[in-house]
């Protein structure tokens, strides 16, 4: 089954707004199997609409849209569908009475333009939204979702759950497995990897995320037997990089095992500045192992907070193993990670360049200071450093490191 990506929104072509939804939706739409034969984006206008219907309704069998569908004058992509199909916009009651309760619940003000939010296309199936007001609304092939991403990740895999059972699209539906990887380059796993893909219908692919890459495995779930071999194969080559499956990160998983070994753990920051502490915090619950988190920006505040010798600053600067050791040590929980680098654009030097930042890692009596180089932007490096951090310390408490 082959669909089309319609995105509606003249913000999205000013670059006022950036596209996250129809990446979402390939990723749900791979796991059925479907393959999206284009995406289009198109300005909040009837005739640009009904031209992207139209040429979608030639190459595809699912048409999405996302966006349009609010309350304002700009919101035409309803009208746009019945225009296209011939059909009346209607409001069906049941529609307007879950929506009224929502204003009501939320303490939120009703006015008559809010009615646009529940009119659909004669005979649309509406599919429920649990996070705003407007549902989405599938008729004739063509489904349409409101262009907020939050509402959109609600109701689109539901959407499909239940297309794919009327269309019987889960007789052979497709599995996936997601390595995550982290420290080895696209270039490298694709050399490593690719020549593990010998049958047909068994693919992989690279997807670079912010916490590392993800190889994503996949194949019809009457293959998945040959899936976890090829699985098998990659993880007795490269397994000490690959930190975790699915919806693992590396933030989640560092708590997780704290809290498994009932362990504390502070960070000491100089160069990442806090973006250590947001990622702990970030994740629900690290307040049971957390206990604080230090920017020593300055050479002072780490002799102060930390205990680093004036001497070491002198003799070694403030970016160098000595002071990253000085730093976590200083410390007084069960685990520590320190950091201390420059993070650029300015103060690099021929021995100490830009991007290049010592991180310490402690686990009980055992301390480990590595040094990386990172290349990037001020922001990127601080945030590859934050990261290689977590790596690190993943791996020291799984005792692989």
């Amino acid at each position: 089954m082959k669909a089309s990506i319609i995105l509606v929104g003249t913000e999205l072509l000013s670059g006022g707004t950036v596209d996250t939804n129809s990446i979402f939706m390939a990723e749900e739409l791979n796991k059925y199997g479907i393959e999206i034969k284009n995406k289009l984006t198109v300005k909040d206008s009837i005739e640009d609409i009904l031209v992207a219907l139209e040429f979608a309704r030639k190459n595809s069998d699912l048409i999405i849209t996302s966006g349009g569908l609010g309350p304002t004058i700009d919101d035409i992509t309803k009208d746009a569908v019945a225009m296209f199909l011939n059909k009346k916009i209607i409001v069906d009651d049941k529609d307007l009475a879950i929506m009224m309760k929502k204003f009501e619940e939320r303490q939120l003000t009703y006015t008559p333009n809010n009615i646009k939010q529940v009119e659909k296309p004669e005979g649309a199936v509406s599919i429920p939204n649990k996070v705003g007001m407007c549902p989405a609304v599938y008729v004739d092939g063509i489904v349409s979702f409101p262009g907020v991403p939050s509402e959109v990740y609600d109701m689109f895999p539901r959407f499909l759950e239940w297309f794919a059972r009327e269309k019987d699209l889960l007789v052979d539906k497709i599995y996936i497995r997601d390595l995550l990887v982290y420290g080895i380059g696209e270039a490298h796993l694709d050399q490593i990897i690719s020549g593990f893909f010998t049958e047909e219908g068994i693919d992989y692919e690279f997807l670079v995320k912010d916490f590392g890459i993800i190889i994503r495995l996949q194949g019809k779930n009457s293959n998945k037997n040959i899936v976890e071999k090829i699985a098998e194969k990659i993880y007795n080559i490269i397994g000490d990089n690959i930190f975790g499956e699915g919806n693992d990160r590396l933030e989640n998983l560092v708590i997780e095992k704290l809290k498994q070994e009932k362990l504390s753990l502070s960070v000491a920051e100089s160069c990442t500045g806090g973006m250590l502490s947001a990622k702990i915090v970030g994740v629900s619950g690290a307040s049971e192992v957390y206990e604080e988190g230090i920017t020593t920006y300055s050479n002072e505040a780490k002799q102060k907070r930390l205990g680093v010798k004036k001497e070491t600053l002198e003799k070694y600067g403030a970016v160098s193993k000595e002071t990253a050791e000085e730093m976590v040590r200083g410390l007084k929980t069960d685990v520590g990670i320190a950091t201390t680098g420059v993070a650029g654009p300015l103060g690099g030097t021929p021995e100490k360049p830009v991007g290049l930042v010592y991180m310490g890692i402690k686990v009980k009596d055992r301390v480990v200071v590595e040094r990386k180089v990172f290349v990037g932007t001020r922001n990127k490096i601080r945030e590859r450093a934050t990261l290689q951090c977590l790596f690190y310390l993943n791996k020291m408490l799984k005792g692989k490191y």
